[in-house]
């Protein structure tokens, strides 16, 4: 089980990455409509309110990849487990959610 947790919170970083890097696009974006550049009828719904939107996704993002290296290099306890499964519970991460679980399970003896 402990390998599984490892898998699962390795995969949820990859989406964190990829979280992370829609952030910065939804940031770039809110800044050119919002400054009035034109880009097409493709690209709307963009302005200055989805701003804060790009900016809290990137930030949650880089906060759990620095969270889950720190965990990682220290090694798995049952307070990491914890910590990601609330995370996985509250932004919807399915990865977070069973890597804690079965490293709660893991670290039942």
């Amino acid at each position: 089980m402990e390998t599984a947790s490892k898998v699962m919170y390795k995969i949820a970083n990859i989406f964190n990455w990829i979280e992370a890097i829609c952030g910065i696009l939804i940031i770039v974006f809110s800044i050119l409509a919002g400054v009035g550049v034109n880009m097409g009828s493709g690209v709307e719904g963009f302005g200055w309110d989805t701003l804060w939107y790009g900016i809290w996704l990137l930030v949650w993002a880089i906060v759990l990849i620095v969270l889950t290296r720190i965990a990682y290099k220290k090694g798995s306890s049952k307070g990491w487990d914890i910590l990601f499964l609330v995370f996985g519970i509250l932004g919807w991460n399915i990865f977070y959610v069973l890597g804690g679980i079965f490293g709660i399970v893991s670290n039942d003896k």
